[in-house]
């Protein structure tokens, strides 16, 4: 059965699908401390940021096959298949100064209560900054103000509480996700002037507020940019990584790589691609490369 975008209207419907899906979070029996740990067989489709294209959040949910009884032709079957979505707010389009994105994270909330074992979410710097009150600007305008006013005007008198329920969203939203097939996706890895504070700890427990303020190692994972091969070789032999997927730097063609064992994602623009990866053997970072796929590619 294909999965069908549910309307989630009412405030109350998106306020119990936000605390619901915050409540699986915690409770992932995969997850250990903020990390998601995925086995050794089966398939995860990983992504970059999306900024509410929603289009693309459509495609990759049919080509992930959550929603499928069945899963011919990818290894294992309909329960063996994964999917990791992260940076899902904040897109370019506003209507009327207002940014609805609030919509596209309650679909994802959903997903979470439909599949709570097999569809995930990692923190990113764009919902940190919405849980934080943090200021992100793009030409010129506040990303989490009109953020605000989209769900005051969606939801008027339940706003308070509708923004209330983001939080707890956001909050119970792991780090990372590792296979064991040495692949860990996270939105990004920390920048190499902010390596020496950064406690390579937090995979292995519950996120703190410290962990989630500004210079916080959390904040420092979101926010970090240009990694370079030091950093990211000394990071995998800490966490025992040999590829590392992220999004959060540009990609303009889908994909792009970093270092020798880091790849670049992004799945928030036409040229935005989805990456299938097979728990069951491990890939080297061009093979990843290689097997993006095209969402454009992707008939709904």
């Amino acid at each position: 059965m294909a999965y069908s975008l549910p309307e989630l209207r009412d405030a109350h419907e998106v306020i119990a699908v936000f605390r619901g899906a915050a409540e699986a979070f915690r409770d992932c029996p995969l997850r250990r401390g903020s990390t998601v740990h995925l086995p050794d067989h089966g398939r995860l489709t990983a992504t970059g940021d999306l900024h509410d294209h929603a289009l693309n959040f459509q495609r990759l949910v049919k080509y992930s096959r959550l929603a499928e009884e069945d899963a011919p032709g990818t290894p294992g079957d309909a329960d063996d298949q994964y999917l990791v979505l992260h940076e899902v707010i904040h897109g370019p389009a506003t209507f009327s100064g207002m940014d609805f994105s609030v919509r596209t994270l309650a679909r994802c909330a959903d997903l979470k209560l439909r599949y709570p074992d097999r569809f995930h979410s990692v923190l990113s710097n764009h919902e940190l900054a919405q849980l934080r009150g943090e200021g992100i600007t793009k030409d010129g305008v506040s990303v989490c103000a009109v953020f605000d006013d989209g769900i005051d005007y969606l939801y008027a008198d339940e706003a308070d509480e509708v923004r209330e329920a983001v939080g707890e969203y956001i909050q119970a939203l792991p780090l990372a996700i590792k296979c064991a097939n040495g692949v860990m996706v996270s939105h990004s890895l920390p920048a190499p002037r902010r390596i020496e504070a950064f406690d390579k700890a937090v995979l292995d427990r519950e996120l703190t507020e410290e962990d989630l303020a500004p210079k916080g190692s959390a904040y420092d994972m979101v926010w970090g940019r240009h990694q370079n091969k030091k950093i990211t070789e000394e990071l995998a032999e800490a966490w025992g990584v040999n590829v590392f997927v992220v999004g959060h730097q540009p990609a303009e063609m889908g994909t792009e790589p970093v270092a020798d064992n880091t790849l670049i994602v992004a799945s928030d623009h036409n040229h935005g691609v989805a990456l299938p990866i097979n728990l069951a053997r491990t890939p080297t970072r061009d093979e990843l490369m290689d097997a993006a796929v095209p969402l454009a590619g992707v008939i709904l």
